[in-house]
């Protein structure tokens, strides 16, 4: 019986008493509380410094010969993704017509200048991408497609087996 007692003493020692329930959880829910504190402002500070570097690519290059002038857009939304099974914090690489132009972070609307005519579309970093999608944009229009990743555990058990449905890209 003396061993059980003094084990419990250690224990509330180390957190903050001197066994005494009520102390001990007031000081776990201190530090629960500036725990939510800290990451949040961690997150609202760093979605603000993603929000505010303005990602634009150059325009992709027009045909030969094409004289037109007029630029189109295309328009990324990436909003939440439910499921919190990774791939939240990552940075997804825009691929417009098999190359690079820019990328987008959890929470972000991203606009990219592209030439009018048809292009081809893909998002993803490393394993985690979507399907390629093909569209056509009109002289000085707008194309918007919005992404995330899986929502639902079903969805994220083939997206870990089939990696293109990982990230769902839908026209707007």
């Amino acid at each position: 019986m003396l061993v059980a007692w003094s084990a419990g003493v250690v224990v509330g020692g180390i957190f903050g008493g001197s066994g005494n329930h009520v102390v001990q959880i007031t000081i776990g829910v201190v530090v629960v509380i500036a725990l939510i504190v800290y990451w949040t402002l961690f997150l609202t500070s760093r979605r603000r410094m993603r929000r505010a570097r303005a990602v634009s690519a150059d325009p992709v290059p027009r045909g030969a010969g094409d004289g037109t002038n007029d630029e189109a857009t295309l328009r990324l939304s990436r909003v939440w993704s439910g499921i919190g099974l990774g791939g939240q914090s990552e940075t997804w690489d825009i691929v417009l017509d098999g190359k690079v132009v820019g990328g987008i972070a959890d929470q972000e609307i991203v606009e990219v200048a592209v030439a009018p005519g048809h292009h081809s579309l893909r998002l993803g970093q490393g394993r985690h991408m979507s399907g390629q999608r093909s569209f056509d944009v009109p002289d000085a229009g707008t194309v918007s497609y919005r992404c995330h990743g899986p929502r639902f555990w079903p969805v994220w058990l083939a997206a870990t087996i089939k990696p293109d449905l990982w990230i769902s890209l839908t026209a707007e």
